[in-house]
C-alpha cells in the first residue's frame, strides 16, 4: 500500500505518540482570552512533523469550540510578499464571513485592508509597511473608505475595535515558513508582529528555527534571534520522536504491506540481523518511513511470490537510501551471486579478490554513500559471497545453499537475481504460484501441458532444477508420495521428447537432470509406495526405453553392478530382486520397440542399448544385428554411435566424434560407408533432420580418414562439418 508523503489529518492517524502534546497546546488556545494578539512558534527541522502537529492541534480546538475561527494560511500558494499580504487578509475576512456572517462590518472592514494593500506598493521598513505614494485606489477601497492610502494605522483600529466589539475570537496557523524564499519569511513575521496584531487573534508558526533567524537577520542588518524573540511569545521544539515509535510505525506499514504470508516466508532471524545492522540506521524519521515503504510496496505487489521477502526489503533499502550503490549491482551479477568455490587454495583466493574489488567499486571512495558500514552489512547478508570482503563477521549472514536459496528466490542465486531490478520475471524464469500447483496439485493432464508448454519455452532445464529442489525439501512442503509418484510417471513419459543441448564447457550432461529429480522423489516416498510406482512406469507403454534405462542404469550403478569402479556409497533406493524384476520388463519393452520399429522414431531412442547389452549380451548382439533395414535406420544407428562434445583450445568448440566400433556391431562398416555414400547424392539425403545430416557428414569425413582442417584429436570441429555439408549439399543434382 503506497502512501503520499503527507502529514496525518486527524489525531486518530498518530503513530509517534504526539496526541497528549496536541492536546495540552489545544487547551492552551482554547483558554486564552485576552484583548492582544498571541504568538506561539514550533520549531522543528524538514520532516520532524510539523504539519501533522498543527493538523492534530486544530481538529481538537474545532471539536471543543464551534465559535473560534480557524484560518489555515497556507504562503506557498503567493508569488511575492506583496501579494502574500494581500492573500493573507482576503482569506481572513472570507473565514470571518464563513464562521461568523452576522460580523459583517469586521469581515467587510478586513477585507477594504486587503484592498488597500493590493493597491499599493508596500515595502518593509524598519518593522512596519509603508505604503509609496503616487498610486491609485481601486474603486471598491476609496466608496468604502476615507483615509489616505498611506494611513493604514487608521483602519487597521477600526478592524480592532470592531473584533473587540463582536468578540471575534481568531486561531491563525501559517506552516512551513522555512521553506519561503527570504522575502517572504520576512514579510511573514511582519504581517504578524505589526499588520494583523488583532485582539484575541493566535498565531501558530511552525518553522525550522535555523532557517528563519538566518532570514530575520537581515532586516536592517540586525539580529535574527533577538527580531524573532520580539514576534514569539511562546516557543515550542518539536519533541523529537523515539526511534522506538519511529521503528514501530515501520513494521506497522510493513505488517499492512506484507499481509498475511506464511510465516516461512520470512527468515526472521536474517531479518533481524538486517534491521539491526543495517536498515535502522537509514530509518530516523517518519519521511524516511514512508519512502521507504512505498517503494517496497510496489516491488512487493510486482514480486512478491518470485522473491525472498527478507532480501526484497534489504535490497529496497539500498535503492531509497544508497541509489549509487544500487544503481552499480545489476553490472555485477557475476561476482556477488553463488558461493566462493573452494577447488584449490589459488582459485580460492582469486575469487575473493573479484568479490573485494566488486565492493570496492560499490563503495568507492569519493562518491555519494550514505553509511558506507551500514551498506556493506546489508550487501554482506544479503549475498554470502562478500561476507569476507564486507567484513561483517562470521557470526552474520548466511551460508550459501543452492537448493534453499533457489527454491526461496533469493537474490544471491545468479537465476533470480535479475528480477529484483527490473521488477518482472527474468526470460528462463518460470512463476512460483505455476510451479507449485504443477508439483503439488496439478492432475496428469494438466502436468503433462503444463511441463510441454515450459518446454516449448526454453525453460526446461530450470523446471527440472525446481522439481529437484523442492523434492529435496522437507517440512510442510514435502512431496506426498502419491504427488511423487505421478511427477516421476509423467516426467518418464516426457522424456524422449525433450532435445536439450546443455551450454558451457562444464554443463551438466542433461540425462543427469532427470536422476536428479527422480532420486529424491523416490526417496521421498514411502518405501512400500516406491517399487509398486517403478513397476507401473516400467510397464507404461508411453514411456520410451530410453528413459527406462536412465533409470534402470542408475538402480543398477547403487548396487555396484556394470561398472567397473561403481562403488556402493548410499542406500539403494530399490533392493536387488526389485531392479531384477525391473530388467526383465524392461527386456521386454526394448525388444518391443525395435521390433516395432518405434525406437528408431524417437530423438535418442536407441539410448537403451548399452544396458541392454549389460543385461543381456546376447539378446542385445542378435537385436543390433537386426535394425538395420534402410538407409534411414542406417543413419539412426551412426546418430546412436555419434558422440558430441567440447574441447577447449583457443576458443570452446563445440565437437562431433563417431565411433566406428560401435557402428560394427551393427553392420559391417564398408558396407555402411558406401551405402552412406550412395544415399548423400539423391534429395533423400536433403529431406533429412539437420541432426542426422550432420551424423552423416562426421561419418564420412571420420571413414575418410584424410587430414582436414578441424580434426582436433579424433574429434570433429562443428564449424568445420557445416561448411562441408554445405558443400555436400549444394554438388546435389536437382534430379537425384
Amino acid at each position: 500500500m503506497i502512501s503520499p508523503d503527507l502529514p496525518i489529518t486527524k489525531i486518530e492517524e498518530d503513530a509517534l505518540n504526539r496526541g497528549s502534546f496536541a492536546q495540552s497546546l489545544a487547551q492552551v488556545l482554547l483558554q486564552y482570552s485576552l484583548c492582544s494578539s498571541f504568538s506561539i512558534g514550533l520549531y522543528g527541522e524538514w520532516g520532524s512533523g510539523k504539519t501533522s502537529l498543527l493538523n492534530m492541534v486544530l481538529e481538537i480546538v474545532e471539536q471543543f469550540d464551534e465559535s473560534t475561527v480557524i484560518l489555515r494560511f497556507n504562503p506557498w500558494l503567493c508569488s511575492d510578499s506583496k501579494q502574500l499580504t494581500t492573500q493573507f487578509f482576503k482569506q481572513m475576512a472570507a473565514a470571518i464571513k464563513l464562521k461568523k456572517p452576522a460580523s459583517d462590518q469586521a469581515w467587510e472592514l478586513i477585507d477594504q485592508y486587503a484592498d488597500i494593500f493590493d493597491a499599493a506598493s508596500l515595502i518593509p521598513v524598519a518593522g512596519t509597511f509603508v505604503a509609496i505614494a503616487g498610486k491609485i485606489l481601486t474603486k471598491r477601497a476609496k466608496k468604502q473608505t476615507e483615509q489616505p492610502v498611506n494611513d493604514l494605522q487608521d483602519i487597521k483600529n477600526k478592524i480592532i475595535e470592531k473584533m473587540t466589539e463582536e468578540n471575534l475570537k481568531i486561531i491563525v496557523s501559517i506552516d512551513d515558513i522555512d521553506r519561503l524564499s527570504e522575502d517572504e519569511i520576512i514579510a511573514v513575521f511582519q504581517l504578524v508582529k505589526a499588520l494583523a496584531d488583532f485582539p484575541k487573534t493566535i498565531y501558530l508558526l511552525a518553522f525550522d528555527y535555523d532557517v528563519v533567524v538566518k532570514a530575520l537577520g537581515k532586516v536592517q542588518h540586525g539580529d535574527g534571534k533577538e527580531y524573532l524573540e520580539k514576534v514569539i511569545q511562546v516557543p515550542f521544539e518539536i519533541p523529537a520522536p523515539s526511534m522506538e515509535s519511529i521503528h514501530d510505525a515501520l513494521f506497522s506499514k510493513l505488517n499492512i504491506i506484507i499481509g498475511n504470508i506464511p510465516e516461512d516466508r520470512l527468515d526472521k532471524a536474517t531479518w533481524a540481523e538486517l534491521f539491526q545492522f543495517g536498515i535502522k540506521d537509514y530509518i530516523g524519521s517518519i519521511r524516511d518511513v514512508i519512502r521507504y515503504t512505498n517503494v517496497f510496496s510496489l516491488k512487493f505487489e510486482l514480486l512478491k511470490d518470485e522473491t525472498d521477502l527478507v532480501d526484497l526489503l534489504g535490497i529496497t533499502c539500498l535503492q531509497v537510501f544508497e541509489p549509487a550503490i544500487y544503481s552499480k549491482l545489476p553490472n555485477l551479477k557475476e561476482m556477488l551471486c553463488g558461493a566462493i568455490s573452494s577447488y584449490s587454495y589459488e582459485s580460492q583466493k582469486a575469487e575473493e579478490e573479484k568479490v573485494q574489488k566488486a565492493i570496492s567499486t560499490l563503495v568507492a571512495e569519493g562518491e555519494t554513500t550514505v553509511n558506507i558500514e551500514s551498506a556493506k552489512r546489508i550487501l554482506g547478508i544479503l549475498f554470502p559471497k562478500t561476507i569476507s570482503a564486507t567484513r561483517i563477521g562470521y557470526s552474520m549472514g548466511r551460508n550459501y545453499v543452492h537448493r534453499d536459496f533457489l527454491i526461496n528466490n533469493n537474490i544471491a542465486v545468479s537465476a533470480c537475481f535479475d528480477r529484483y531490478f527490473s521488477l518482472s520475471l527474468e526470460n528462463e524464469a518460470i512463476a512460483t504460484n505455476l510451479i507449485k500447483r504443477l508439483i503439488y496439485e496439478a492432475n496428469e493432464i494438466e502436468f503433462s501441458n503444463g511441463i510441454e508448454q515450459i518446454y516449448q519455452e526454453g525453460k526446461i532445464i530450470r523446471f527440472l532444477e525446481e522439481i529437484e529442489v523442492y523434492a529435496n525439501k522437507n517440512g510442510s512442503e514435502r512431496i506426498s508420495s502419491e504427488r511423487a509418484a505421478l511427477i516421476i510417471k509423467q516426467l518418464a513419459r516426457c522424456w524422449g521428447l525433450f532435445k536439450v543441448e546443455e551450454k558451457g564447457f562444464f554443463a551438466i550432461p542433461f540425462e543427469w537432470r532427470f536422476l536428479f529429480c527422480i532420486d529424491p522423489l523416490l526417496k521421498s516416498m514411502n518405501e512400500t509406495d516406491r517399487y509398486s510406482s517403478l513397476r507401473d512406469v516400467f510397464k507404461d507403454s508411453e514411456v520410451q526405453p530410453a528413459a527406462l534405462a536412465l533409470l534402470l542404469d542408475d538402480f543398477e550403478t547403487q548396487h555396484g553392478r556394470f561398472r567397473d569402479d561403481a562403488t556402493v556409497k548410499d542406500k539403494p533406493i530399490i533392493t536387488l530382486d526389485e531392479v531384477l524384476e525391473l530388467e526383465e520388463i524392461f527386456k521386454e519393452r526394448a525388444v518391443e520397440s525395435l521390433e516395432s520399429g518405434s525406437a528408431l522414431e524417437r530423438f535418442n531412442g536407441l539410448n537403451f542399448l548399452w544396458i541392454l547389452g549389460q543385461i543381456d549380451p546376447e539378446l542385445a548382439a542378435s537385436k543390433k544385428k537386426s535394425i538395420i533395414t534402410d538407409e534411414i535406420s542406417l543413419i539412426r544407428v551412426i546418430g546412436y554411435c555419434t558422440s558430441h562434445g567440447k574441447v577447449s583450445g583457443r576458443i570452446t568448440s563445440k565437437t562431433w566424434q563417431v565411433n566406428l566400433k560401435s557402428i560394427e556391431e551393427f553392420i559391417d562398416i564398408d558396407e555402411a560407408y558406401q551405402r552412406i555414400q550412395a544415399f548423400v547424392s539423391t534429395n533423400n539425403f536433403r529431406a533429412l533432420s539437420e541432426d542426422d545430416q550432420m551424423n552423416v557428414m562426421a561419418f564420412l569425413l571420420t571413414m575418410e580418414i584424410k587430414p582436414k582442417d578441424g580434426i582436433m584429436e579424433n574429434h570433429l570441429v562443428e564449424e568445420s562439418l557445416k561448411r562441408e555439408l554445405c558443400k555436400l549439399i549444394s554438388s546435389i543434382s536437382p534430379n537425384a
